[in-house]
């Protein structure tokens, strides 16, 4: 071979690999990015479940909320296996009751009571969120707020049955109290 042959040999490969190198990192974010939506809409289900049983959801308590949240989901055998089936990759601390997402941060809890917009907004339905691939959830900056991922939002898919069942079930229940007050 010939100088110029092994200079373009070399080229060509470099360049592959680069674009291989590259569309394998792109792989990796989806995948993990799946894997955060998947667990998200597990834990709205598991909610969802465990208000059909007990009739309330589980409360905020303090700061690490969303690890007493899980805790009551745990507690109840209607949720539990739900939460059980994450990849251990997903739970951390002592007794794994801590949920991080894909990319390592603890999830977020708005339990029923919060007066956050996005539980104000579900009529007092509690949400767990995920700061998503740059790890902030927004508190100083709300730039920062676009990649969060909620287990109230639908995502590409929509609306889940379960989903439009509670929230029928929550209309009839605040009907139904509003009728026993008047």
């Amino acid at each position: 071979m010939t100088l110029i042959e092994t200079v373009l040999t070399v080229s060509v490969l470099s360049v592959a690999l680069f674009l291989v190198v590259g569309w394998m990192a792109t792989l990796r974010e989806d995948a993990k990015h799946d894997l955060a939506v998947r667990m998200l809409a597990d834990l709205d289900a598991a909610l969802a479940r465990y208000r059909r049983a007990t009739g309330l959801y589980p409360p905020s308590r303090g700061p690490e909320s969303a690890i007493s949240a899980v805790v009551d989901l745990l507690d109840h055998e209607k949720s539990r296996p739900m939460i059980e089936a994450f990849p251990p990759s997903l739970r951390k601390g002592p007794n794994r009751y801590n949920l991080i997402d894909s990319w390592g941060t603890p999830l977020r809890y708005l339990g029923p009571e919060s007066q956050d917009p996005k539980v104000l907004a579900n009529a007092g339905r509690p949400v767990f969120i995920s700061a998503g691939p740059d790890r902030d959830f927004g508190d100083s900056d709300p730039a920062r707020l676009g990649d969060n991922l909620r287990s109230d939002d639908p995502g590409p898919k929509g609306f889940r049955i379960h989903d439009l069942r509670d929230a029928m079930v929550d209309e009839e229940t605040t009907t139904s109290e509003a009728e026993k007050d008047n």
